[in-house]
């Protein structure tokens, strides 16, 4: 059999094995929807739905599924009832969702697929580390959900794999290369405001990398490798600008690219930061009402902004009144004629955002404490309560039915409760394999295949402060990210999605180099003969 029809058949088998537990969800299990927010995004007009702060990619991705679903629904004459709140997008049909729901698991396992193999040359470590990935449902349940934060999942893993190719490539790395990582970056912050983060993943690594080098250049002997090292340590400084330099083109390509898209609609684009801060708030109805008014006098004294001292009495009067803003609906309703009326969003969103800022530079001891109480707790949580949280996400619909009207005749919803939806999870064991595993413990495992790992490369010898630096790059990022969700607003279990991504993508890297290192260890040790 010659090597190229062997190569198919083992990437062959690998990409069906990544591809089992797709198949399985998509023969066996209803598309799953992130509440209002995927039904904004998949209905709204994607320039109002940028306007309304969603990320711009999803929004138009989306279409091109949900149109040929519509065409394919109309040649057999069942056009859909229901167009949602704008009748110029494309209808919602079980074969558009089927359709969107397809490309999703198919781009996660090619995804997974590249990063695998960028991780190691041999087919059976690959295997391995595809049967542990496939093991994991978390993955696999955002495949299965309409909602933008599964095109950021499946795009953080294309970015960690060719993160990967530039910090373990031995050559100056082409710019054809950079340019890969450029897009795919690029990509990553029109998926999801959360992303920002991202563009400090590699300059990390590689100034990871080079501090090693440094502490390497402290106890090396003889100036060839003092010399080499010194090489490495300039290599590894000069791509970390170069990184630097590619995350700040990203941010300002990303940026322009959304406010070009909502320019196009009568209103201007503007942040909207301030109003996913008011969930950050709901610490304040958990403290006394003594505490509460101290903790807004002080903050009121830390601007001389009319528009925020106005939200800040607003808020202490509607605690006072004990008014339920665990949606806070009610506040914005009150809160918009103080700006002038329903056509001067724009005014009321800028005074949110100073309210939000206000808060935040710096922290409040009380809004600190609330942060970090969520932060510390869901640490102690499993992966698999991030996969549980979208079936009950999906029960949105329930309690929200006249809000949601192009959802009624969908296969997820036909025929169906939202006690049936939530007990999913719990009627299929695949769910529940990783419920044992909290992130703390996650990280002790992590902490301890890094050191396995450094023991394995220096009994190899071989040249890995790249790999290492990526790996605790990755870790650091996802925990970066996480803790400035809980800053800006209150524990979902999808927040804490790309801090599990980021950490389980570090561990199957410190696996599978540290398996590959041992393979290559023993293929060079010569056999011994009777």
């Amino acid at each position: 059999m010659r090597a190229s029809t062997f190569r198919f058949l083992k990437n062959s088998a690998l990409l069906l094995w990544l591809f089992a537990p797709s198949a399985w969800m998509i023969a066996t299990i209803p598309p799953l929807w992130r509440d209002a927010d995927a039904y904004v995004q998949v209905t709204e007009d994607p320039l109002i739905a940028t306007f309304w702060s969603h990320a711009p990619a999803y929004c138009y991705i989306v279409k091109v599924p949900l149109f040929a679903g519509e065409q394919f629904e109309r040649l057999r004459g069942n056009a859909p009832s229901s167009r949602g709140t704008d009748s110029s997008q494309p209808g919602l049909t079980d074969s558009g969702i089927s359709l969107l729901i397809i490309g999703q698991h198919l781009a996660l396992c090619g995804a997974a697929f590249y990063f695998i193999i960028a991780v190691t040359h041999f087919f059976w470590i690959r295997l391995g580390l595809a049967l542990a990935w496939a093991s994991n449902a978390l993955f696999y349940t955002f495949a299965h959900c309409v909602g933008s934060e599964t095109l950021g999942l499946i795009l953080i893993v294309l970015l960690a794999g060719k993160a990967l190719r530039l910090v373990q490539s031995r050559r100056e790395p082409r710019w054809v290369d950079w340019y890969v990582f450029a897009l795919i970056l690029c990509f990553c912050l029109l998926s999801r405001h959360l992303n920002l983060a991202l563009i400090s993943l590699l300059p990390a690594a590689f100034l990871f990398s080079s501090a090693q080098n440094r502490m390497s250049l402290l106890f090396a002997s003889g100036d060839k490798r003092r010399l080499w090292l010194r090489r490495l340590t300039a290599r590894d400084l000069r791509q970390a600008v170069i990184a630097i330099a590619i995350g700040i083109a990203c941010v300002t390509i990303a940026n322009f690219a959304t406010q070009s898209l909502a320019r196009k609609s009568k209103a201007h684009p503007h942040s909207r930061i301030g109003f996913a801060f008011l969930w950050r708030l709901h610490f304040l109805k958990h403290i006394s009402p003594e505490s509460r008014g101290a903790l807004l006098r002080r903050v009121a004294a830390r601007t001389q902004s009319p528009e925020v001292h106005k939200l800040l009495v607003l808020l202490e009067q509607m605690h006072t009144e004990e008014v339920d803003l665990i949606d806070w609906e009610p506040f914005m309703q009150r809160a918009i004629p103080l700006f002038g009326g329903s056509h001067h969003w724009e005014k009321l969103d800028a005074a949110l955002n100073q309210m939000a800022f206000t808060f935040l530079l710096p922290p409040t001891p009380e809004h600190f404490h609330a942060a970090r109480t969520e932060f510390d707790a869901a640490l102690r949580k499993p992966s698999t309560a991030i996969s549980s949280y979208l079936f009950e996400s999906t029960t949105y619909y329930f309690q929200h039915k006249e809000r949601m009207p192009a959802w009624a005749n969908l296969r997820t919803f036909r025929n169906s409760s939202a006690d049936q939806i939530r007990q999913l999870p719990f009627q299929h064991p695949y769910f529940e394999l990783w419920r044992g595993l909290s992130y703390n413990k996650a990280s002790v495992v992590w902490l301890i295949s890094q050191l396995l790992f450094v023991v394995v490369a220096r009994r190899t010898n071989a040249r890995t402060n790249g790999i290492a630096a990526l790996g605790i790059a990755m870790t650091a990022v996802g925990l970066l990210i996480f803790a400035a969700t809980s800053l800006l607003h209150d524990y979902e279990p999808r927040f804490a999605l790309t801090m599990w991504q980021l950490l389980f993508l570090s561990l199957f890297l410190l696996w599978g180099r540290s398996a590959d290192l041992l393979a290559i260890e023993g293929l060079k040790r010569p056999v011994r003969r009777s």
